[in-house]
């Protein structure tokens, strides 16, 4: 027995009744009045511009006559799909086509908002209420025997405290003290957001802290415990905006941007009534209690 969905017949007539639901949308607004320009399409000199300048970046390279001719029918096909999903209103309620548009907006301020570089005075300026941002943190490079919780269980603080003891002498093997540890024994030049990120914030301030050239511990991590040795130190200082000119005028700019977009979405904001059901609202909304417990 035939699957009925198959039949050439019944995707005929689907085709047909799509088209028909379409020709009927256009009838209504064309009656209701609309601007019959809207059923013109021109693919003027500015059009075929911009298409010849997209497919030159996308391909690195001049389209020939056919690429052309295909860029012109793929925009005239876009143009007519677009339209006719407008017309029936398609793009109502939907998520993705709303979070596009509003993004478009938003990409509109931005372009007006960043059209003039700022002076080298504001630029300054905007350094010096931001210094502390551009400044160079302190370093340290440093070695650590580990002692894994796992493995030495009630023995761990005393082995640990016996190792540093025996680092304190004169040429003691390092190597022959510990457990493996798979992130490894050395690190250079780490910040203290490297550190923690590898072994944990307690770890990373005692570390940070600790005298240079000794061994010291047992600094406890989240693996277990280990014994330090700072090996070299670079002490935060301060950052020189010729050093960091670019990074600067990125977040000006940035920051300019966003202050924009605020300001517009402000003032367009007065041209709505904006009512919000607080009842709905608050109804909507899990509880904390309820957020943080297991079932």
């Amino acid at each position: 027995m035939k699957n009925p969905l198959r039949e050439p017949l019944l995707h005929f007539l689907l085709l047909g009744a799509v088209i028909f639901a379409v020709h009927a949308w256009r009838q209504r607004g064309e009656l209701g009045g609309e601007n019959k320009d809207a059923q013109r399409i021109e693919v003027n000199a500015a059009v075929i511009s911009r298409l010849r300048e997209g497919w030159t970046r996308q391909f690195h390279r001049t389209p020939n006559a056919d690429d052309m001719l295909g860029l012109v029918e793929a925009h005239i096909r876009e143009e007519v799909l677009c339209r006719e999903a407008l017309a029936m209103r398609l793009d109502r309620e939907d998520t993705i086509v709303r979070r596009r548009m509003a993004q478009k907006m938003e990409f509109l301020t931005q372009d007006i908002s960043t059209a003039v570089a700022p002076d080298e005075a504001t630029l300054a300026k905007y350094f010096a209420d931001h210094e502390a941002r551009y400044a160079q943190p302190a370093q340290v490079s440093f070695r650590h025997v580990y002692f894994s919780r796992e493995k030495r269980g009630a023995t761990l603080d005393a082995v640990a405290r016996e190792a540093l003891a025996a680092l304190a002498q004169p040429g003691a093997p390092e190597e022959s003290f510990g457990d493996p540890f798979l992130p490894g024994f050395e690190f250079s030049m780490q910040t203290e957001p490297d550190v923690v990120s590898v072994f944990g914030a307690a770890f990373a301030v005692e570390v940070m802290k600790a005298a240079a050239n000794t061994w010291s511990g047992p600094v406890v991590s989240s693996y277990g415990v280990h014994l330090v040795r700072v090996t070299a130190r670079v002490e935060p200082r301060p950052a020189e905006l010729a050093a960091v000119r670019e990074v600067v005028l990125r977040d000006f700019q940035d920051e300019r941007r966003r202050a924009a977009n605020d300001e517009v979405v402000t003032r367009l904001k007065q041209n709505y009534q904006i009512i919000i059901d607080d009842v709905a609202l608050k109804a909507g909304v899990v509880p904390d209690a309820a957020t943080n417990s297991r079932p």
